[in-house]
């Protein structure tokens, strides 16, 4: 299909009020996927049995929504692959008022004094700031997202019933491939400055073991063995620093290889994932409970996840014309591929909704935890405000 072809029929089903989702995974070699729904009804899942293409919002006691692959059409486009261009970020201007600014800094002062009565161990408060969209055409921003971060995943989901949100995500919630499964620990940051060789303070080092810890713990309680994990290491997301630790291993289950793990296996894990450290805090049910109280806005789909839920992928074993056995392999196995919903923007009446937030430690400086949402804020920005 040409990319014209492509975009073509997105723009008939967002002209159509029509439920879909096209989106760009960091390892898709290329490939741009859409799902695009026959029918503008909303589907919900609870047990994640079904297949097809999930966004979730951050309160888990709220609705999974489902774009189901059996109601949906899909589509395929094999793109040129974008250069680099996080190379020469130049963040566009800020705008952000000194009402707002006082305001984040008051809310992690609060959190730094719960934190340090031992309340908490870590908390991830976050806040909204609204830009005028220069481009009101959701496949043309989403164009330019997948131009500025193809490391990303990024994405482009609309649904009449519920809103149109964009976001480029460098973080994977949850891989399940077979039996086995990937997943990461993202955790500080600082802005890229032409390296990645950095120093990490003792206070982003510290939220990064937070993280790392409360996953490994989750998988050791939730069907998995053989886990392994890489030390904590540098890694860029745009204008960017994070530290990462790769973490991955076996599900253990009763698994046919046509189906993969069992469904109740999938949703024990994602509950036990979500909300991550990395966007909640420790212990989650309290660091939540102090999101939902303080913060004084609703995040929505920010922090929530989104992606691949039990798709069929097609393999091939070789194309090799000197086997020609191998020609006719194919496996057809069931896969999620699921990323935490970072760096995004729902788009409402001409405006852009950001989302941005940080981590939160008893030793955090409630001035440079404001900064850290103001580089984050760049990621969309540079987008919008081109």
């Amino acid at each position: 299909m040409t990319q014209e072809i492509f975009f073509s029929r997105l723009k008939q089903q967002y002209s159509q009020h029509l439920p879909f989702v096209v989106y760009n995974s960091p390892d898709s070699h290329g490939t741009i996927k859409a799902l695009l729904q026959e029918r503008s009804e909303l589907f919900t899942t609870e047990d994640f049995t079904e297949s097809g293409f999930v966004f979730a919002p951050f309160d888990d006691h709220n609705e999974v929504i489902l774009i189901p692959e059996n109601a949906s059409e899909k589509l395929f486009f094999e793109q040129v692959e974008f250069s680099d261009s996080e190379e020469n970020i130049i963040l566009a201007p800020e705008k952000t008022s000194e009402e707002d600014k006082q305001k984040h800094i008051n809310l992690v002062n609060k959190a730094v004094k719960a934190l340090q009565a031992g309340e908490m161990d870590k908390v991830v408060l976050s806040r909204q700031e609204e830009l005028t969209l220069t481009e009101e055409d959701p496949l043309m921003l989403f164009l330019d997202l997948l131009k500025n971060y193809p490391t990303a995943f990024v994405y482009c989901w609309y649904h009449p019933n519920v809103g149109l949100w964009l976001g480029a995500t460098p973080e994977t919630l949850l891989k399940i491939e077979g039996n086995r499964f990937k997943t990461m620990a993202l955790a500080g940051t600082q802005k890229y400055e032409g390296t990645t060789d950095v120093e990490w303070g003792e206070k982003e080092k510290q939220e990064q073991q937070f993280v790392t810890d409360s996953i490994l713990e989750n998988f050791k309680i939730s069907s998995a063995e053989n886990i392994q994990f890489t030390a904590p290491f540098t890694t860029r997301a745009g204008n960017l620093l994070h530290l990462r630790t790769d973490i991955s291993g076996n599900l253990i289950s009763h698994t046919d290889t046509q189906l993969g793990v069992s469904s109740e296996i999938v949703k024990n894990i994602i509950t036990a994932l979500h909300p991550t450290p990395a966007v909640c805090g420790l212990p989650k049910q309290k660091a939540k409970q102090f999101i939902l109280q303080e913060e004084n806005y609703d995040r929505e789909f920010y922090t929530g996840f989104l992606g691949e839920l039990n798709l069929q992928q097609v393999t091939q074993r070789t194309r090799s014309r000197r086997n020609v056995e191998n020609l006719a392999y194919r496996a057809v196995k069931k896969e999620t591929s699921l990323f935490v919903n970072l760096r995004c923007m729902k788009i409402e009446g001409g405006k852009a909704i950001l989302f941005i937030g940080g981590g939160i430690t008893k030793d955090s400086v409630p001035e440079d935890e404001w900064q850290e949402t103001v580089n984050k804020a760049g990621t969309m920005k540079k987008v919008i405000l081109k």
